[in-house]
């Protein structure tokens, strides 16, 4: 125990100011905090108020997040959000969702915009229900859980789940926006567009091929309801992404046409604008600066391009 309390330099009052500014600026809640601390939010709010026996021990512990927060702070950050190309075709499809209620569908290459776009117009729009689908909410449970914590509704059984879920949605003028959708179970997606019959409400689905394949099925007459139901249905690919798209997203950060022309070339591979963005970021973390040579040398150690 001696021999750790050796270690520590952080004062027991500046620790506890560090976690309540911490706190404040990142808005999260005491038991998340404590999550990151690899505590329990007993002994977080037992050292806050003093009355935790062995201080140190967790002193220790916000040490660290505070440095990894320092690190976190000088290090590069993505360039801000900048509409392109793309990003217009995935808000138009949402809007034309929200504005006309019917469904709408953006599919095509990964890495090329739309996750930050469907944020965007989330941001920008109140009204807009946006929920995020992973391999665990790939099912029909999975979408009424992510939309009952969307819409503040407590009812865990299905069925009235759902019955709460169309209540809500209908006269409200939203949208239901769904990101990752390629990743929902055919049977999940009828049951979005039955919640969408239902309620009245517009429903974009934004993903990669898989999902156009299932709304356009190939297995009869199952999938024809559903595919007949796509009022839009843009095809997004990386071939899309034009010049003046990274000039507006690097333009006031990269130097020369040299070091666009880089950007760019990545940007029609396979990796996209994200594989873009990872290169820029890493470039300026390891060089300090953005330049060509810089740039070529991270997309060869990245094996990009």
């Amino acid at each position: 125990m001696e021999e750790r309390n050796e270690k520590v330099t952080m004062e027991y009052v500046e620790a506890c100011n560090f976690i309540r500014q911490y706190m404040g600026s990142s808005k999260k809640t005491q038991a998340q905090v404590a999550r990151e601390l690899d505590i329990s939010p007993a002994t977080l709010s037992g050292f806050l108020a003093g009355t935790y026996k062995a201080p140190h021990t967790v002193i220790s512990k916000i040490e660290e997040l505070a440095s990894i927060s320092v690190q976190k702070k000088k290090a590069p950050k993505e360039p801000d959000y900048k509409e392109t190309s793309i990003s217009r075709i995935v808000t138009n499809a949402i809007r034309y969702a929200h504005l006309q209620g019917k469904i709408s569908v953006v599919y095509g290459d990964a890495g090329i915009g739309k996750t930050m776009a469907f944020q965007k117009y989330l941001e920008n729009n109140e009204l807009a229900v946006g929920i995020t689908i992973s391999p665990t909410y790939s099912s029909i449970t999975g979408v009424n859980e992510k939309l009952a914590e969307q819409l503040g509704i407590r009812e865990r059984v299905a069925r009235k789940q759902t019955t709460e879920i169309v209540n809500k949605l209908r006269g409200s003028g939203r949208v239901v926006a769904i990101d990752e959708a390629q990743h929902l179970t055919v049977r999940a997606l009828d049951h979005l567009r039955c919640i969408a019959d239902e309620s009245g409400v517009g429903l974009c689905l934004i993903g990669n091929e898989a999902v156009y394949e299932k709304l356009k099925g190939n297995r009869g007459k199952e999938f024809a309801q559903l595919f007949s139901r796509l009022g839009m249905k843009p095809h997004v690919l990386v071939n899309n992404i034009t010049k003046q798209d990274v000039q507006s997203i690097f333009g006031s950060y990269v130097p020369g046409n040299e070091e666009m022309e880089l950007l760019f070339r990545i940007c029609r591979t396979a990796y996209g604008l994200r594989g873009a963005v990872n290169v820029f970021i890493n470039t300026l973390d390891v060089f300090q600066e953005i330049t060509s040579q810089g740039l070529a040398r991270m997309m060869r150690e990245m094996g990009i391009g």
